[in-house]
């Protein structure tokens, strides 16, 4: 996954105080490491993809299993590490939203970058393999495995692979938005095992900002496109690259696509038989 290699230093900032494994934090040499071995999650995706529908045959003839206690722990691990991981991301992603050409710089520039965000971006990578297990759950369970919910997976762990390598701006939004809606998904998901009875907004609040998420993804990118090739002026983005942005929008227009059609689906009414037979 060839593009061009920009060097990103980490400043200590003045608005966090950092730990010493964040401050000290190999950016680098991990960049280079995620570039050189990004196959490694198009064989981790393989193999969960073989081992889904494999499950899904080996349940088919067996009873589900209960799991509520592992599934409680297992949520409420991810829960606790999204909501580290956003505090920890979001002072230096708002510091540059809300400071000079700010939306510009947030996606385009690094006018600066601390070793908190480099650590915790790299966290959230990894943690994109460990999220499979989430299907491991559905499957032993025997619930509905909707497309959706395996797709992403697939490709989120495979794209966030590639693009840890080439470490753009833009990626502050992906990490800040996604750690801030895991942080709720997986406390929900945590309740629900606990047979916690949550009201139905709460969940329909959690599908819109997953979908918000999703809607952002693709506007950072055409935001990126009317800059550097509408507007001609690719020397404003320059830590931008053709590859990252095909991938970006590879994924977030999809996801914006199955998240509108997930929350109609589910929240919005549908018309029932005998009406659309009367309206004909």
């Amino acid at each position: 996954m060839a593009a061009k290699f920009i060097e990103v230093p980490l400043k200590e900032p003045d608005y966090l105080t950092l730990a010493s494994y964040e401050r000290e934090f190999p950016l680098t040499y991990w960049r280079k490491v995620f570039g050189e071995y990004w196959q490694i999650s198009a064989y981790a995706a393989a193999i969960y993809v073989v081992l889904v529908f494999g499950g899904r045959w080996f349940m088919s003839s067996r009873p589900a299993y209960k799991l509520n206690g592992l599934l409680t722990v297992w949520n409420i691990g991810l829960a606790g590490m999204s909501i580290y991981a956003c505090a920890r991301v979001a002072p230096e992603f708002f510091k540059v939203l809300l400071g000079p050409n700010g939306f510009h710089n947030s996606i385009c520039q690094w006018p600066e970058h601390n070793g908190a965000t480099a650590f915790w971006s790299w966290v959230l990578a990894l943690s994109k393999v460990i999220e499979l297990g989430d299907t491991a759950f559905i499957v032993l369970r025997k619930q509905n495995l909707l497309f959706l919910h395996w797709y992403h997976h697939v490709t989120t762990l495979m794209s966030w692979w590639v693009m840890y390598s080439w470490y753009e701006p833009v990626q502050q939004w992906y990490v800040v938005m996604n750690s801030f809606v895991h942080s709720f998904m997986y406390s929900y998901y945590a309740l629900r095992a606990l047979k916690v009875r949550l009201p139905r907004p709460i969940a329909m609040g959690i599908t819109t900002i997953q979908l918000m998420q999703m809607v952002f993804g693709v506007i950072v990118n055409v935001y990126t496109i009317w800059t550097m090739y509408l507007n001609g002026k690719p020397e404003d983005c320059p830590h931008r690259n053709w590859l990252g942005l095909k991938v970006s929008f590879g994924i977030y227009v999809p996801y914006t696509i199955l998240f509108a059609k997930l929350f109609m689906d589910s929240y919005l009414p549908k018309k029932s038989k005998k009406a659309a037979q009367k309206k004909e």
